[in-house]
């Protein structure tokens, strides 16, 4: 036990086993090459204390082999077979699982004061309690990989479902609420603001709807739609909103508002002169009431005032 605690090559195994935590902790790292940092900077290191002594120890050959075998799986996994991780997760668990048993025959051998060979760790293990340890042990990593495969799926179908739920989300209200209820709740309770409002609508739409069919103005409409949103986007509106043929925008500053009208009203004139019609343009400036608006099951973020009002005559 003392010379445990007083060898120092036991805390250089705990440094480079630290340096390969941090390593593989980061999400962009490359698990091939971060797998064997541990035994890559030990091996230096201990190589000069132990002489060539280190290449004939076999619990070294065993954290070789092993850390090996593991970044190989690793590397499959995240860099060179991706989408077959139901097929190499659960071997990867029993590779893990058998690395103990390993270390624990070589150990257990020299314990003894034997070294360790072939035929004695095979002797070593066929032992009742030692061939029960291993085989339990490789049940223990198969269930292990099998219930990672699962839980990993279930993350997978989580984030596809929160990505799609922060999709609709940022579709019915704009990025800028949906950051405001993620990083500061209270920003979305009622509050005066200075705010630029921008509206714009067909003209004509109403007479033009009654002679043309339905699937015509819808995919005129959407078309409508596709074309003077990302208009409105450059210039970094705080919401967009679609109703019928009209469209809100709400601006920071007055170059962005005036900036934007010019923009949409370019997009939306080229788009819809080839049916005929054409569209407004209105923006007006001032305090309005800003927040989240609603029932307890139908709520929305948006702005209310005379200046909102001036802006959707104009």
């Amino acid at each position: 036990m003392l010379n445990f605690i007083t060898d120092p090559t036991e805390y250089l195994l705990i440094l480079a086993m630290l340096v390969q935590a941090w390593y593989l902790s980061n999400s962009k790292c490359h698990r091939f090459w971060g797998n064997p940092i541990c035994v890559g900077i030990y091996t230096p290191i201990d190589l000069p204390i132990d002489g060539l002594d280190f290449f004939q120890s076999p619990s070294h050959v065993v954290f070789w082999l092993f850390s090996l075998m593991i970044a190989t799986l690793q590397g499959l996994r995240f860099h060179w077979a991706k989408g077959i991780d139901d097929w190499l997760i659960p071997p990867e668990s029993v590779v893990r699982a058998l690395m103990v048993v390993a270390f624990y025959v070589v150990i257990g051998i020299e314990s003894q004061y034997f070294i360790p060979s072939l035929e004695l760790i095979v002797t070593f293990s066929r032992t009742a309690t030692h061939w029960f340890l291993t085989w339990s042990m490789v049940f223990i990593g198969l269930l292990l990989g099998v219930q990672s495969v699962q839980i990993l799926k279930q993350r997978k179908l989580l984030q596809k479902t929160a990505q799609l739920l922060g999709n609709m989300a940022e579709w019915r209200m704009g990025s800028h609420v949906v950051d405001t209820a993620l990083n500061n709740p209270a920003g979305l309770a009622f509050q005066k603001c200075d705010r630029r409002i921008l509206f714009m609508d067909i003209r004509g739409f109403t007479s033009w709807c009654e002679k043309t069919s339905p699937e015509t103005v819808a995919e005129v409409l959407d078309e409508y739609y596709r074309c003077v949103e990302p208009a409105a986007a450059k210039f970094q509106p705080l919401i967009i909103t679609f109703t019928g043929d009209e469209i809100m925008g709400i601006y920071a500053t007055p170059q962005q508002g005036i900036a934007a009208a010019k923009s949409m009203s370019k997009a939306a004139l080229e788009m819809l002169e080839l049916y005929g019609i054409g569209a407004g343009c209105g923006v007006h400036c001032g305090s309005v009431i800003e927040g989240l608006f609603g029932g307890a099951d139908v709520r929305t973020y948006t702005v209310i005032g005379d200046v909102v009002n001036t802006a959707k005559r104009l």
